[in-house]
Parts: structure tokens; sequence; C-alpha cells
């Protein structure tokens, strides 16, 4: 069964590996969702920045530092990275979070609906491959684990 570290979780104790970050879209229906009930059976942590409400950094610098600091320990913690990005030019927090995951060389899948801004930058740079689906990005998700669970 897999373990789940919400955001302002602590994150020490015992997470069963591997450790995924699920970064992204952070509006609208959940995306987390569909990965939590087709990998619930799975030995794996779950780590999901999603907060409600949404921290405005602007309104709440303390909050918003405080939020940027955990999220980055989580990203250290991981072991791979699931993004996925909604459409129009939303989820720059995301965009650096999946420079930072390269930039330490750790594994990143990357899905995007259809009308997602800057897709052809980010592949550009990053040579990742864009699942246009969350069924795609669970699939590949699943190859990815797979792998991760045999070494």
């Amino acid at each position: 069964m897999y373990t789940l570290i919400k955001a302002d979780d602590p994150l020490t104790g015992k997470m069963p590996g591997p450790r995924v970050y699920m970064g992204g879209q952070s509006r609208g229906r959940d995306w987390r969702l569909d990965f939590f009930q087709r990998f619930a059976r799975m030995d794996v942590t779950f780590i999901n920045p999603r907060r409600e409400p949404f921290i405005d950094p602007e309104l709440e610098p303390a909050a918003h530092a405080k939020q940027v600091a955990w999220e980055r320990k989580a990203l250290d913690l991981a072991d791979v990275g699931v993004f996925w990005l909604g459409e129009g030019l939303s989820n720059q927090a995301a965009r650096v979070e999946i420079g930072y995951m390269l930039g330490a060389q750790k594994p990143v899948l990357l899905g995007a609906q259809p009308g997602f801004m800057g897709v052809e930058h980010l592949v550009g740079f990053s040579g990742l491959v864009v699942a246009g689906t969350v069924d795609g990005l669970m699939n590949r998700f699943a190859s990815v684990l797979n792998g991760l669970q045999s070494s």
C-alpha cells in the first residue's frame, strides 16, 4: 500500500521507496487522485505538494517561504518527479521544480494538457517526452516504477 505525504507533513520517518514528487497543476480536479487509485497497492511514497488554499506570496510572504522550503526538501528526498502541467502559462513553480530535479540528475516524467504553452521550449531544453494524457503519464510511471523497484 502506498504512503502519502501531504504539504506541510513532516518529511522524516518511514517513507517506503521509491519516493515520488507529484508536482504541477494544482487548480481544478486533482489529477494525483488517479495515481493514488491506480498505484494503491504499490510500495511507494507519493509526496503531494498541493495545498488548499493556495498561498499567495505577496499576501503571505512568510507562509510562502515556508512552503517553498518544504517543497525543496521534498524534491531533495524524491527519487523521481512526476509533473502534470495545465493549459496556458500556469505552472511556473513546476517549471522551476522540473529544472531543479533535472539538475540533480533525477528522473522526471512529464505530462501536459493540450493548450499548455511552452511545451516546445521545455522539451527542447530537457529532452523529455511529454505525455498528452494523465493515463499516458501513469503508463510511463508504471514502467519507471518497475525499474526503480527492481534496482
